[in-house]
C-alpha cells in the first residue's frame, strides 16, 4: 500500500459515536441565519412542516417554495472545502454520502412533480455575512420574480 495515507481517528469508536449522535438535523447555525433573514425580508413560515412525507428547512407554503439548507460535508457540496475527504472513507460512510445525494435527488424530482420551486442554501454561502446577504437577496428575487423552479446558492470559498 505505498503512498496510502490511511489516518487513524484519535477517538475510540464510543467516543466517535457519541460525537457524531450530537450533530443536529435541524435548527443548525445556517438553518437559523438564513431563517432570520427571511424573516426580516417579510416572509412567514412554519418550522417542522412537511409536505407529504418530504420534511423542507423551510417551507413558503402560499409561494409553494420549499427551501433546504444543506450542510456542505454532509451533502458533500461538489468542488467545497467544507466536504473535505482528507482521509480515507470507509465503506459505511461513502455508501452514506452516495444515500444523501440520492435521496436529495429523489426528493427534489417529486417535489417538482408537485409543482413546488425548490431552493438550496449551502452552508458555505451561510458561513461570510456579505456573501450571506447576496445570497439571500438573489433568493428573494428569485422566489418574487416566479421564473424558474430550482435555485441554488453559489459556491464561496470559505
Amino acid at each position: 500500500m505505498a503512498g496510502v495515507l490511511v489516518l487513524v481517528d484519535i477517538v475510540d469508536r464510543v467516543t466517535r459515536s457519541r460525537i457524531m449522535s450530537a450533530i443536529r438535523s435541524s435548527n443548525t447555525k445556517p438553518e437559523i441565519i438564513t431563517r432570520q433573514h427571511l424573516h426580516r425580508l417579510g416572509y412567514r413560515y412554519r418550522l417542522s412542516s412537511s409536505i407529504g412525507k418530504i420534511k423542507p428547512d423551510i417551507v413558503l407554503r402560499r409561494l409553494k417554495v420549499a427551501i433546504f439548507v444543506h450542510g456542505c460535508y454532509w451533502h458533500q457540496h461538489k468542488n467545497c472545502r467544507l466536504a473535505y475527504s482528507d482521509r480515507e472513507y470507509s465503506a459505511q460512510w461513502k455508501k452514506k454520502f452516495a444515500d444523501n445525494r440520492d435521496r436529495d435527488k429523489r426528493v427534489i424530482a417529486t417535489l417538482r412533480k408537485q409543482g413546488w420551486r425548490i431552493a438550496i442554501i449551502w452552508e458555505c454561502a451561510t458561513r461570510n455575512v456579505e456573501n450571506l446577504d447576496q445570497t439571500i437577496n438573489q433568493l428573494d428575487d428569485w422566489i418574487k420574480s416566479g421564473d424558474g423552479w430550482y435555485f441554488e446558492s453559489t459556491y464561496r470559498k470559505v
